[in-house]
């Protein structure tokens, strides 16, 4: 998972393909789909949120330096905090797991926050993984190196 031999040219070739790609996840996507939802249904409070593009250009910047910084020890804070900001992104955007609509004096409620905290966990777990593999990898290395100056 960790190789700090990976050649520059490769990761600047990720980190160009997780711009890319990100942007048009969470910058051109969602602003088509707002430009859909109020073309198609005027006045509907159905529309994108702004934070959806703070978090989007939060999500660009630490895939990006994930894939920039990959097989190295810098990348564990970008892989990790991406993680966590997909956990925070998920528990916003579901509301915790209570959503409600009201319009024209009818409410609608819906709670789902078990569901919320199971979809939750593997983000969390994702960002706690990095760091932990990350320290046994290089414990892994530090005892291969350990034997092979004994053994020489």
């Amino acid at each position: 998972m960790y190789n700090p031999n990976v050649p520059t040219r490769k990761r600047v070739t990720s980190a160009i393909w997780a711009l890319l790609l990100n942007a048009v996840l969470w910058i051109v996507i969602p602003y088509y789909v707002g430009v859909l939802l109020v073309g198609k249904v005027p006045g509907t409070p159905l529309t994108i949120p702004t934070f959806v593009y703070e978090f989007g250009i939060l999500f660009i910047i630490l895939d990006v330096g994930a894939a920039f910084f990959q097989g190295m020890a810098v990348a564990v804070p970008f892989i990790s905090g991406a993680a966590l900001l997909s956990a925070v992104y998920l528990w916003l955007v579901t509301n915790g797991g209570a959503l409600s609509v009201s319009s024209s004096g009818l409410s609608v409620g819906l709670g789902f926050q078990l569901l919320v905290y199971v979809l939750v966990l593997p983000s969390i777990w994702a960002a706690l993984r990095a760091p932990i593999s990350y320290l046994i990898w290089r414990r892994a290395i530090r005892a291969q190196t350990a034997l092979t100056v004994v053994a020489a």
